[in-house]
């Protein structure tokens, strides 16, 4: 009999499923903690509307040693609504790796996806994550085929008071959304995100519903754009710390060694501090980076207002924007002081999925951060 067994995860499994993301960290010169506290299922439905957690369990004492999750939701593919899969959090203890589970964990994945929800999917891998970039694209026998699509970048903002609002062109107003303009948004949003590949499709109630996709979003959290009264864009400001978290695991080279004098410099100047260890990064999510013709004025004008309404409350240290690197909004990110982390967008499928990806046109491919 084997020592390992795959099964779904359910909620009774929460506490372990917990103290795996707690034990294994990501590497690379600040290794970081990806947490899910308080309950890791109360905040899983922000990465898909339909969400199963695939779970390797040590048969010795019953306890889960890796798992990885399937998820599915509607988004948008070469302009109109398709359900499309998202394979995301793939973990495994140390002490359990070089066993061939990987491939047993991607032969359940395999069954799972005989029920046909999804016939294309999406991953991110950290460009830095060499070991999972050279096994999950080596080809092996089992797994699917991995096609790379192209880098998302990551900026980390660092929110100081010194940030100036932008005075604004006459005619213009940003301002934060209310309940009467969740009509309008989404209406707003239904315009435009064809315009961007894999778009997710949002109802009403994701932005006012208890299970909606934008848990603990509030609309006061939305910045919209107004040009001579119409909408024009939108940008929001997103804390997800009430149930996802991120640990400063340690820090590796020299930067371990100058923390404390850099924390120094960077009080002086403004700039949020580097965590010790055990410490939590403090950051807001960007969500819903859209604007009409992609106007860099207009987007530019947004990031701004975020930037200075989320430092001027004093709660967190960063704002974390994520942009596909062909996405004509990204220059204006790149001309902001920031610090960025780069993963690789893949389009991941089985023999039935191909015609899907290679039926996929030229548009920007677009992610929202806070779900991935």
């Amino acid at each position: 009999m084997t020592r390992y067994r795959f099964d779904l995860a359910g909620p009774e499994d929460d506490a372990d499923l917990r103290r795996v993301l707690a034990a294994t960290p990501m590497a690379g010169t600040i290794a970081l903690t990806f947490l899910r506290e308080p309950s890791y299922f109360a905040g899983a439905r922000v990465e898909g509307r339909f969400h199963q957690v695939v779970a390797c369990r040590d048969t010795e004492d019953g306890r889960i040693v890796g798992f990885g999750v399937r998820s599915v939701s509607p988004r948008h593919v070469n302009g109109r609504p398709e359900m499309l899969g998202y394979l995301s959090t793939l973990r495994l203890l140390k002490e359990h790796r070089n066993r061939g589970l990987a491939a047993r964990g991607y032969a359940m994945f395999r069954r799972l996806h005989a029920d046909g929800r999804a016939m294309l999917y999406l991953t991110t891998i950290a460009e830095s994550n060499h070991l999972a970039l050279t096994m999950l694209t080596s080809g092996r026998a089992g797994l699917p085929t991995y096609h790379d699509a192209g880098r998302f970048h990551t900026a980390a903002l660092p929110l100081t008071r010194r940030k100036v609002r932008r005075p604004l062109p006459t005619g213009w107003e940003v301002r934060p959304a209310r309940r009467e303009d969740v009509g309008a948004l989404l209406t707003f949003l239904r315009e435009h995100w064809p315009r961007r590949q894999f778009f997710p499709v949002y109802e009403e109630e994701d932005f006012i519903g208890e299970n909606g996709v934008f848990k603990d979003l509030r609309l006061e959290d939305v910045l919209l754009a107004f040009r001579g009264g119409a909408l024009i864009g939108t940008l929001a400001g997103w804390d997800q710390q009430g149930f996802r978290q991120t640990v400063v695991h340690g820090y590796g080279g020299v930067l371990g060694w100058v923390r404390p004098a850099y924390n120094v410099w960077a009080r002086l100047r403004g700039l949020p501090p580097l965590p010790r260890p055990g410490g939590a990064v403090s950051y807001l999510t960007a969500a819903l980076p859209v604007v009409a013709g992609d106007d860099p004025a207009v987007f530019a004008g947004l990031l701004a207002e975020l930037q200075v309404r989320a430092a001027a409350a004093g709660t967190h240290h960063y704002l974390m924007m994520g942009l596909h690197e062909t996405d004509p909004l990204l220059p204006v990110v790149r001309a902001c002081r920031a610090a960025w982390y780069d993963t690789r967008l893949y389009l991941v499928c089985w023999d039935d999925g191909e015609p899907t990806r290679k039926g996929l046109d030229g548009r920007p491919p677009y992610l929202e951060l806070g779900c991935l």
